[in-house]
Protein backbone atom coordinates (compact mmCIF):
# COMPACT_ATOMS: atom_id res chain seq x y z
CA UNK A 1 0.00 0.00 0.00
CA UNK A 2 1.22 3.50 -0.82
CA UNK A 3 1.44 5.63 2.30
CA UNK A 4 0.32 8.73 0.43
CA UNK A 5 -0.57 9.83 -3.11
CA UNK A 6 -2.43 12.55 -4.98
CA UNK A 7 -5.21 12.16 -7.53
CA UNK A 8 -5.27 15.14 -9.89
CA UNK A 9 -8.68 15.49 -11.52
CA UNK A 10 -8.98 17.27 -14.88
CA UNK A 11 -12.34 17.56 -16.61
CA UNK A 12 -14.02 19.05 -19.66
CA UNK A 13 -10.91 20.51 -21.27
CA UNK A 14 -12.52 20.97 -24.72
CA UNK A 15 -9.34 21.51 -26.73
CA UNK A 16 -10.40 23.32 -29.89
CA UNK A 17 -12.76 25.76 -28.21
CA UNK A 18 -11.80 29.43 -28.02
CA UNK A 19 -13.19 29.48 -24.46
CA UNK A 20 -11.37 26.44 -23.03
CA UNK A 21 -8.00 24.99 -22.13
CA UNK A 22 -5.34 25.95 -24.64
CA UNK A 23 -1.57 26.02 -24.31
CA UNK A 24 -0.49 29.43 -25.68
CA UNK A 25 2.59 27.78 -27.20
CA UNK A 26 0.48 25.41 -29.30
CA UNK A 27 1.52 25.19 -32.94
CA UNK A 28 -0.87 23.28 -35.20
CA UNK A 29 0.59 21.32 -38.10
CA UNK A 30 -1.82 21.54 -41.04
CA UNK A 31 -1.49 20.10 -44.54
CA UNK A 32 -2.23 22.86 -47.06
CA UNK A 33 -2.05 23.18 -50.86
CA UNK A 34 0.79 25.37 -52.14
CA UNK A 35 1.07 26.86 -55.62
CA UNK A 36 4.66 26.94 -56.88
CA UNK A 37 6.27 29.67 -58.98
CA UNK A 38 5.84 27.48 -62.04
CA UNK A 39 2.12 27.06 -61.36
CA UNK A 40 2.42 23.54 -60.01
CA UNK A 41 0.39 22.59 -56.94
CA UNK A 42 1.58 20.37 -54.10
CA UNK A 43 0.77 19.78 -50.45
CA UNK A 44 2.95 21.21 -47.69
CA UNK A 45 2.89 21.32 -43.88
CA UNK A 46 2.12 24.73 -42.44
CA UNK A 47 2.70 25.58 -38.78
CA UNK A 48 -0.23 27.58 -37.45
CA UNK A 49 -0.02 29.34 -34.05
CA UNK A 50 -3.14 29.71 -31.91
CA UNK A 51 -4.98 33.03 -31.85
CA UNK A 52 -5.15 33.84 -28.14
CA UNK A 53 -7.82 35.78 -26.23
CA UNK A 54 -8.36 36.84 -22.57
CA UNK A 55 -10.60 33.85 -21.76
CA UNK A 56 -8.02 31.34 -23.04
CA UNK A 57 -5.39 33.15 -20.98
CA UNK A 58 -7.53 33.04 -17.82
CA UNK A 59 -8.28 29.31 -18.16
CA UNK A 60 -4.65 28.45 -18.92
CA UNK A 61 -3.32 30.51 -16.01
CA UNK A 62 -5.72 28.76 -13.62
CA UNK A 63 -4.62 25.40 -14.98
CA UNK A 64 -0.93 26.23 -14.47
CA UNK A 65 -1.67 27.53 -10.99
CA UNK A 66 -3.27 24.20 -10.13
CA UNK A 67 -0.33 22.21 -11.49
CA UNK A 68 2.12 24.22 -9.40
CA UNK A 69 -0.08 23.88 -6.30
CA UNK A 70 -0.61 20.13 -6.68
CA UNK A 71 3.05 19.35 -7.33
CA UNK A 72 3.86 21.21 -4.13
CA UNK A 73 1.16 19.35 -2.16
CA UNK A 74 2.36 15.98 -3.51
CA UNK A 75 5.86 16.80 -2.25
CA UNK A 76 7.41 14.01 -4.29
CA UNK A 77 4.71 11.42 -3.55
CA UNK A 78 3.03 9.69 -6.53
CA UNK A 79 0.60 11.67 -8.70
CA UNK A 80 -2.15 9.95 -10.67
CA UNK A 81 -3.91 12.12 -13.29
CA UNK A 82 -7.54 11.27 -14.09
CA UNK A 83 -9.02 13.17 -17.02
CA UNK A 84 -12.81 12.85 -16.81
CA UNK A 85 -13.75 13.24 -20.43
CA UNK A 86 -14.12 15.63 -23.34
CA UNK A 87 -10.46 16.36 -23.92
CA UNK A 88 -11.52 17.84 -27.28
CA UNK A 89 -14.30 20.21 -28.32
CA UNK A 90 -15.44 18.08 -31.27
CA UNK A 91 -17.00 19.33 -34.47
CA UNK A 92 -20.70 19.16 -33.59
CA UNK A 93 -21.20 22.44 -31.75
CA UNK A 94 -20.14 25.70 -33.36
CA UNK A 95 -20.77 28.05 -30.42
CA UNK A 96 -17.13 28.48 -29.45
CA UNK A 97 -15.23 26.30 -31.90
CA UNK A 98 -11.87 27.39 -33.33
CA UNK A 99 -12.89 25.53 -36.49
CA UNK A 100 -9.96 23.16 -36.19
CA UNK A 101 -9.90 19.76 -37.87
CA UNK A 102 -10.25 16.71 -35.64
CA UNK A 103 -6.56 15.86 -35.80
CA UNK A 104 -5.71 19.47 -34.95
CA UNK A 105 -7.86 19.35 -31.82
CA UNK A 106 -5.95 16.22 -30.82
CA UNK A 107 -2.67 18.10 -31.35
CA UNK A 108 -3.95 20.84 -29.05
CA UNK A 109 -5.04 18.34 -26.40
CA UNK A 110 -1.52 16.89 -26.38
CA UNK A 111 0.01 20.38 -26.09
CA UNK A 112 -2.22 20.94 -23.02
CA UNK A 113 -0.31 18.21 -21.18
CA UNK A 114 3.14 19.71 -21.89
CA UNK A 115 3.40 21.39 -18.43
CA UNK A 116 3.39 17.92 -16.85
CA UNK A 117 6.46 16.80 -18.78
CA UNK A 118 9.40 16.27 -16.50
CA UNK A 119 7.25 15.79 -13.39
CA UNK A 120 8.82 12.46 -12.46
CA UNK A 121 6.25 11.47 -9.81
CA UNK A 122 3.42 11.37 -12.37
CA UNK A 123 2.79 7.62 -12.43
CA UNK A 124 -0.36 7.24 -14.49
CA UNK A 125 -2.78 9.09 -16.78
CA UNK A 126 -6.29 7.83 -17.48
CA UNK A 127 -8.60 9.54 -19.97
CA UNK A 128 -12.37 8.95 -19.89
CA UNK A 129 -14.50 9.18 -22.99
CA UNK A 130 -17.15 11.89 -22.93
CA UNK A 131 -20.31 12.74 -24.84
CA UNK A 132 -20.47 11.75 -28.50
CA UNK A 133 -20.50 15.32 -29.99
CA UNK A 134 -17.12 16.01 -28.38
CA UNK A 135 -15.53 12.63 -29.02
CA UNK A 136 -15.59 12.22 -32.83
CA UNK A 137 -17.93 9.22 -32.16
CA UNK A 138 -17.17 6.02 -30.20
CA UNK A 139 -14.83 7.75 -27.77
CA UNK A 140 -12.27 8.32 -30.50
CA UNK A 141 -10.92 11.61 -29.13
CA UNK A 142 -9.93 10.11 -25.78
CA UNK A 143 -8.39 7.07 -27.44
CA UNK A 144 -6.36 9.08 -29.97
CA UNK A 145 -5.12 11.56 -27.36
CA UNK A 146 -4.15 8.67 -25.06
CA UNK A 147 -2.23 7.08 -27.93
CA UNK A 148 -0.29 10.28 -28.55
CA UNK A 149 0.48 10.84 -24.86
CA UNK A 150 2.01 7.37 -24.56
CA UNK A 151 5.04 8.83 -26.30
CA UNK A 152 5.63 11.16 -23.34
CA UNK A 153 4.26 9.52 -20.18
CA UNK A 154 4.89 6.05 -18.72
CA UNK A 155 1.32 4.74 -18.30
CA UNK A 156 -1.57 6.19 -20.33
CA UNK A 157 -4.89 4.59 -21.22
CA UNK A 158 -8.38 5.62 -22.41
CA UNK A 159 -11.42 4.08 -20.73
CA UNK A 160 -15.18 4.52 -20.88
CA UNK A 161 -15.84 3.91 -17.18
CA UNK A 162 -13.03 2.90 -14.87
CA UNK A 163 -12.61 1.23 -11.49
CA UNK A 164 -9.06 1.88 -10.35
CA UNK A 165 -7.44 0.24 -7.32
CA UNK A 166 -4.35 2.04 -6.01
CA UNK A 167 -2.92 0.15 -3.07
CA UNK A 168 -6.37 -0.87 -1.87
CA UNK A 169 -7.96 2.56 -2.35
CA UNK A 170 -10.62 2.23 -5.07
CA UNK A 171 -11.78 5.00 -7.41
CA UNK A 172 -14.85 4.68 -9.66
CA UNK A 173 -14.49 7.30 -12.39
CA UNK A 174 -16.45 8.30 -15.48
CA UNK A 175 -17.53 11.41 -17.37
CA UNK A 176 -21.23 11.79 -16.66
CA UNK A 177 -22.98 11.37 -13.31
CA UNK A 178 -25.31 13.33 -11.03
CA UNK A 179 -26.25 16.96 -11.57
CA UNK A 180 -24.92 19.48 -9.04
CA UNK A 181 -28.43 20.55 -7.96
CA UNK A 182 -31.23 22.69 -9.32
CA UNK A 183 -30.96 25.31 -6.56
CA UNK A 184 -28.06 26.63 -4.50
CA UNK A 185 -29.64 25.41 -1.28
CA UNK A 186 -30.12 21.94 -2.83
CA UNK A 187 -26.53 21.73 -4.06
CA UNK A 188 -25.10 18.28 -3.41
CA UNK A 189 -28.43 16.53 -2.72
CA UNK A 190 -28.53 14.70 -6.06
CA UNK A 191 -24.88 13.69 -5.69
CA UNK A 192 -25.58 12.36 -2.20
CA UNK A 193 -28.51 10.24 -3.45
CA UNK A 194 -26.40 9.05 -6.39
CA UNK A 195 -23.57 8.05 -4.05
CA UNK A 196 -25.93 6.23 -1.66
CA UNK A 197 -27.49 4.31 -4.56
CA UNK A 198 -24.03 3.43 -5.85
CA UNK A 199 -22.89 2.15 -2.47
CA UNK A 200 -26.03 0.03 -1.99
CA UNK A 201 -25.84 -1.44 -5.50
CA UNK A 202 -22.26 -2.56 -4.92
CA UNK A 203 -23.24 -4.25 -1.65
CA UNK A 204 -26.60 -5.73 -2.69
CA UNK A 205 -25.97 -6.68 -6.32
CA UNK A 206 -22.30 -7.68 -6.11
CA UNK A 207 -21.68 -8.24 -2.42
CA UNK A 208 -18.57 -6.12 -2.35
CA UNK A 209 -17.32 -2.97 -0.70
CA UNK A 210 -18.02 0.14 -2.80
CA UNK A 211 -15.24 2.35 -4.10
CA UNK A 212 -13.74 4.79 -1.64
CA UNK A 213 -14.20 7.64 -4.11
CA UNK A 214 -16.56 8.29 -7.03
CA UNK A 215 -15.44 10.87 -9.61
CA UNK A 216 -17.75 12.44 -12.17
CA UNK A 217 -17.76 15.57 -14.38
CA UNK A 218 -19.90 16.90 -17.28
CA UNK A 219 -21.89 19.56 -15.40
CA UNK A 220 -18.98 22.00 -15.02
CA UNK A 221 -19.84 22.70 -11.36
CA UNK A 222 -17.85 21.26 -8.43
CA UNK A 223 -19.73 19.34 -5.76
CA UNK A 224 -18.29 17.26 -2.93
CA UNK A 225 -20.20 14.84 -0.69
CA UNK A 226 -19.28 12.06 1.71
CA UNK A 227 -21.49 9.24 2.94
CA UNK A 228 -21.34 6.55 5.63
CA UNK A 229 -23.66 3.52 5.72
CA UNK A 230 -24.01 1.13 8.63
CA UNK A 231 -23.31 -2.38 7.40
CA UNK A 232 -22.99 -5.54 9.51
CA UNK A 233 -20.24 -4.84 12.05
CA UNK A 234 -19.19 -1.34 11.04
CA UNK A 235 -19.54 1.67 8.78
CA UNK A 236 -18.78 1.74 5.08
CA UNK A 237 -17.63 5.14 3.86
CA UNK A 238 -17.33 6.67 0.42
CA UNK A 239 -17.10 10.10 -1.17
CA UNK A 240 -18.10 11.68 -4.45
CA UNK A 241 -16.67 14.60 -6.38
CA UNK A 242 -18.21 16.34 -9.37
CA UNK A 243 -15.20 18.08 -10.87
CA UNK A 244 -14.95 21.70 -11.99
CA UNK A 245 -14.33 22.32 -15.68
CA UNK A 246 -11.64 23.92 -17.82
CA UNK A 247 -14.00 25.77 -20.15
CA UNK A 248 -15.80 29.10 -19.89
CA UNK A 249 -19.52 28.52 -20.66
CA UNK A 250 -20.51 29.04 -24.28
CA UNK A 251 -24.02 29.76 -25.56
CA UNK A 252 -25.02 26.09 -25.50
CA UNK A 253 -23.85 25.59 -21.92
CA UNK A 254 -25.77 28.68 -20.84
CA UNK A 255 -28.91 27.29 -22.45
CA UNK A 256 -28.79 23.84 -20.85
CA UNK A 257 -28.15 25.32 -17.38
CA UNK A 258 -31.13 27.67 -17.60
CA UNK A 259 -28.82 30.69 -18.00
CA UNK A 260 -27.08 30.16 -14.69
CA UNK A 261 -24.72 33.10 -14.57
CA UNK A 262 -21.87 31.68 -12.47
CA UNK A 263 -19.41 28.96 -13.44
CA UNK A 264 -16.42 27.34 -11.73
CA UNK A 265 -13.25 26.99 -13.80
CA UNK A 266 -10.22 25.08 -12.62
CA UNK A 267 -9.10 21.77 -11.18
CA UNK A 268 -9.19 19.65 -8.04
CA UNK A 269 -6.86 17.15 -6.41
CA UNK A 270 -7.68 14.44 -3.89
CA UNK A 271 -5.15 13.52 -1.22
CA UNK A 272 -5.13 9.89 -0.07
CA UNK A 273 -3.19 8.91 3.07
CA UNK A 274 -2.74 5.32 4.27
CA UNK A 275 -5.60 4.08 2.10
CA UNK A 276 -8.09 6.70 3.32
CA UNK A 277 -9.58 9.76 1.65
CA UNK A 278 -7.76 12.53 3.49
CA UNK A 279 -8.65 15.83 1.82
CA UNK A 280 -9.83 17.66 -1.29
CA UNK A 281 -7.62 20.45 -2.66
CA UNK A 282 -9.51 22.88 -4.88
CA UNK A 283 -8.04 25.27 -7.39
CA UNK A 284 -10.89 26.88 -9.26
CA UNK A 285 -12.32 30.35 -9.68
CA UNK A 286 -15.98 31.31 -10.03
CA UNK A 287 -16.73 33.62 -12.95
CA UNK A 288 -19.74 35.76 -13.78
CA UNK A 289 -20.90 35.16 -17.36
CA UNK A 290 -23.32 38.09 -17.66
CA UNK A 291 -22.82 41.17 -19.81
CA UNK A 292 -22.40 44.14 -17.49
CA UNK A 293 -23.70 47.57 -18.50
CA UNK A 294 -24.37 50.82 -16.69
CA UNK A 295 -26.65 53.38 -18.31
CA UNK A 296 -25.71 56.86 -17.15
CA UNK A 297 -28.22 58.81 -19.19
Amino acid sequence: MLDRFLLVVLADEHAGSNLALCNPNTVINRSVPVVGEDGSVHMDIEEIPVEYNPILEMVWDKYLEGIEKFIKIADGDPIFILKLGEVCEGTYYANSSMNLHKDEQVQMAVWNMKPWLGVENVKMIRICTGDRPHEFDEGAAAKIVAGRLKNFFPDVRAVNHGLLDIGGFKIDYAHKGPAPGSRKWLEGNVARYYLTDYMMREQIEFGRKPADLVLRAHYHEPVEERRALRYRDGMIRSGILIAPCLKFPDAYAKTVTGNRFSAAIGTTAVEVVKGKLHDFHDNFTVVDTRTWEVYDG
